[in-house]
């Protein structure tokens, strides 16, 4: 007598699911398609490896003056060369070399003074819009801020603090100081104002009213469920205000009430070379042309930004 054969069942196929894709890979991919974000963040970078690695390979010192009389008459506003490709200015410095200085120190200010103006306007933004009572208070601080003309207001505070500030940390460290936290204390409005928006259409929403209503404390609701969803319109904020920072130190430079003469920036380079444009417009063709590129590539950075961070832009 033989076994009947047993029928054998293959289990049915298990579909397989694809990896959920993150947040922060949706953001990339609706930000490289903005053609004008990637032209500027390719920009931007080509500049900070001018400032940041263009001095280890040209090593001449931004400061340097040939102490022979002779020969520095000889060296000053000389046309580009093979010697100094974007020539001397009036007394025989290299311009590449404090091309590349002035690109750091001005890079460095908009990047500390977008850091403290975002914090400010966070901050402010984020007490105003979740504490009713504080609302009024900090809106018509805020309201003040706005109403004070923002470049006479800078030149009084430069006025007024800069041999206080040059005699405690020195005169670079000290302009440096002065400036970042000037630009800083009068340029957080405008992300106040737009935090504030957004906080007080955030603290009425159902994750908010469900952890208020289980005891969570103000500290934590704001620090887990309010500042992340809040940090889309702060980052369009803070691109937007490094040009703007780059732009203001710009003019107080061009003032010549920003850093010392020995202590190039692109604003400081402009101012220098205002006295010879007619002689020898190069010298105000690439310090304007850096702020310039700077500028218009933060700008579009930010306009990438703003269309990648929101949902309804990127078809969610």
């Amino acid at each position: 007598m033989t076994d009947a054969p047993v029928a054998v069942t293959t289990p049915p196929a298990v579909a397989v699911l694809a990896a959920p894709r993150s947040l922060s890979r949706d953001v990339w991919d609706q930000f490289r398609t903005h053609k004008g974000a990637m032209a500027g963040l390719l920009v931007l970078g080509l500049l900070v490896l001018f400032v940041a690695i263009g001095p280890l390979v040209w090593r001449v010192d931004p400061a340097f003056v040939n102490p022979d009389a002779a020969a520095m008459i000889k060296s000053r506003n000389q046309p580009p060369s093979w010697a100094s490709p974007l020539g001397t200015d009036q007394l025989g410095r290299d311009m590449l070399a404090r091309m590349m200085s002035g690109g750091k120190v001005s890079l460095a200010v908009g990047l500390v003074a977008m850091l403290i103006s975002v914090f400010i306007g966070t901050l402010i933004g984020v007490l105003a819009g979740y504490f009713r009572r504080l609302d009024g208070p900090l809106m018509r601080l805020t309201d003040l801020f706005l109403a004070l003309p923002l470049l006479p207001l800078l030149l009084v505070m430069v006025m007024l603090f800069r041999d206080t500030l040059a005699g405690l940390f020195g005169p670079e460290a000290g302009t440096f100081l002065l400036i970042v936290f000037a630009i800083g204390l009068t340029s957080w409005m405008h992300s106040a104002r737009i935090v504030r928006g957004q906080v007080l259409a955030l603290k009425e929403r159902e994750f908010v009213l469900a952890a208020r209503s289980i005891g969570a404390p103000p500290r934590r609701i704001i620090l887990r469920h309010i500042l992340p969803n809040v940090i889309s319109p702060v980052m369009v904020a803070a691109t937007l205000g490094i040009a703007g920072a780059i732009i203001t130190e710009s003019v107080l430079s061009f003032l010549g009430l920003g850093f010392p003469p020995d202590f190039p920036t692109w604003g400081r380079l402009l101012y220098d070379g205002v006295d010879y444009m007619q002689s020898y417009p190069e010298r105000v063709l690439w310090p304007g042309l850096a702020i310039s590129l700077t500028v218009l590539a933060v700008n579009y950075i930010g306009d990438g930004l703003r269309d990648a961070l929101d949902p309804r832009i990127r078809g969610r």
